[in-house]
């Protein structure tokens, strides 16, 4: 977890943030969510869950932020949805996750950035506090890790001090078990690693109900964070399964 004790003093502009992301096209976008979503209604809300997280993460005090799309297609998709102080949509030319972490990372660090991190857009109840927290401590010292992982062994957030290619040279970022992989790695590198507090992603048809269920009882995050993900369950009438 991150280490809240430490609060070395880090300026703004010394931070990037980039946020992995798809245009909201119907039948390409969270495909796994169809059914019980429609190919329509899954584009929706992937374009309610883009709108809610960059909206949360501008709040954090950075001096660049990029929305990194897989395409100059998508990109100019993007860009029109784009919330104030998102002014840049780049393109990494392709799907592989990968090279778009690569390329992403290389990217922030051309805004002169110390330390960058790159996040989903698919973990709703992102703990930002930690999240700025951990930024302060990746800021601090060369040769960091900061990741954010998600059941089971995946990720929502790679945070490092340096484009570090050789973290994506042969290790697979797709699959469950990255958050393994990807610690092996950094040890090989000589990376200090630290974790951020798990999280879920909505990629799945459970993990759609699961969301549907905190959002009710109020048990997964403050609503009023992910309000346009709660305008959409409640204008499509989406109930969790087991209440």
């Amino acid at each position: 977890m991150a280490d809240h004790r430490a609060r070395p003093t880090v300026r703004p502009q010394r931070l990037a943030l980039g946020v992995l992301a798809r245009a909201p096209i119907a039948g390409t976008a969270k495909p796994r969510l169809s059914p019980p979503l429609s190919p329509e209604a899954a584009a929706e809300f992937a374009s309610a869950l883009l709108g809610d997280a960059l909206n949360m993460l501008a709040i954090l005090p950075m001096a660049y932020r990029a929305v990194l799309s897989v395409s100059d297609e998508e990109s100019a998709a993007l860009q029109k949805l784009m919330p104030g102080r998102w002014q840049h949509v780049v393109s990494a030319g392709t799907t592989s996750v990968e090279q778009r972490l690569g390329h992403g990372l290389a990217h922030l660090f051309t805004s002169g950035a110390e330390a960058a991190v790159i996040v989903t857009t698919d973990a709703p109840f992102m703990p930002l506090d930690e999240i700025f927290e951990g930024l302060l401590w990746l800021a601090a010292k060369r040769k960091r890790l900061l990741l954010g992982p998600t059941g089971p062994g995946g990720l929502y957030l790679l945070g490092t001090t340096q484009p570090e290619p050789a973290l994506f040279d042969g290790v697979d970022w797709t699959s469950p078990g990255v958050l393994e992989r990807a610690t092996k790695r950094a040890a090989e590198l000589g990376l200090e690693t630290q974790l951020l507090k798990p999280t879920y992603e909505i990629d799945t048809p459970e993990a759609l109900d699961r969301f549907a269920r905190d959002l009710t009882s109020g048990t997964g995050g403050p609503g009023t964070a992910v309000p346009a993900c709660a305008a959409f369950l409640a204008r499509t009438g989406l109930r969790p399964l087991n209440r």
